[in-house]
């Protein structure tokens, strides 16, 4: 479960450090060197309408078809079928029968899971394990500037909101800022992470990286800004198309056994406070306008 996505954030650092004990090696250049996701009911722990999300319980038989329903806080609901099957999970490796399903159209926010057979319920997860957000916004590795007018965004349990992002388009090293006119979230490096569309935990803001982003502080009407550095994806892209040993059949496991994650598709969580100093309400942000700018550029140049 995700009650407090930043609880769960410290539990990933804390496994990713003690695998960097144990293989200083595992996470080098490749950007699927990344560390595993902790186990879960439900993973991703948020996306938008029509994303596949895969759910986890060992009350799943595989080759059954189930009805999945979805209903958010708004009281909003709509369902997905799908048939089980058994899989590898990304967490450990394990055989475990999962259920992917895509996410139907409701409100955004927090929504409660509930699962079914032909005889009826066979389980439910509360709407604290999962978000319906916006859907991602396509960015490019050229200068740009994408301004979306009445934007809104889901706003997890515990208050944490996320913006989904699709970068399949950008190969070359980008720096990205956004902002949120009309809505003065305020956040600092530690009130950020960025996680794919598979639960693996992407990135942080870490300090001791100059270069690797700058936050400008907002207004009493505009959100603190955040300029992030991605580096370049043209080794990882070559590193895919050469090698045999990361070629996947299947999307999800290299040849050599090792996870294929998904450097495309990613949603930045932000756990900040708004001018009265409290979290966001959970549920459908208000509109407000969006800005994010690209520009392609080395790191050197948020310095």
């Amino acid at each position: 479960m995700h009650a407090n996505i930043f609880r769960l954030l410290h539990a990933v650092v804390l496994a990713t450090a003690l695998a960097c004990v144990a293989a200083p090696a595992a996470f080098a250049a490749c950007g699927c060197d990344k560390p595993p996701p902790p186990r879960a009911a439900v993973r991703p722990f948020a996306a938008s309408e029509d994303q596949q999300v895969t759910l986890f319980d060992d009350r799943l038989v595989p080759g059954q078809r189930y009805v999945v329903s979805f209903t958010g806080r708004d009281g909003s609901s709509d369902w997905d079928r799908a048939k089980a099957a058994a899989k590898r999970d990304f967490a450990d490796g394990e055989t475990r029968p999962q259920l992917r399903v895509a996410v139907p159209s409701i409100g955004l926010g927090p929504a409660a899971i509930a699962v079914y057979d032909e005889n009826g319920l066979v389980y439910a997860l509360g709407d604290d394990q999962f978000t319906v957000i916006a859907s991602p916004i396509a960015l490019h590795d050229f200068a740009e500037t994408i301004t979306r007018d009445g934007y809104q965004t889901g706003i997890s349990a515990d208050g944490t909101l996320f913006i989904a992002i699709d970068t399949s388009a950008v190969t070359d090293a980008t720096t990205y800022s956004g902002v949120a006119e009309g809505y003065p979230l305020r956040f600092a490096s530690q009130n950020v992470a960025i996680f794919n569309a598979q639960g693996f935990l992407m990135g942080l803001l870490d300090p001791r990286n100059p270069g690797l982003f700058q936050l400008d502080a907002g207004g009493t009407t505009v959100s603190t800004g955040l300029e992030y550095w991605r580096h370049e994806f043209r080794t990882y892209k070559d590193d895919h198309r050469k090698r045999d040993e990361r070629r996947t059949a299947d999307g999800e496991w290299h040849a050599d056994g090792t996870p294929h994650v998904d450097n495309y598709h990613m949603m930045v969580a932000i756990s900040g406070v708004l001018a009265n100093g409290q979290a966001p309400v959970p549920g459908a942000t208000p509109p407000f306008r969006l800005i994010v700018t690209s520009t392609p550029a080395p790191a050197s140049m948020l310095r």
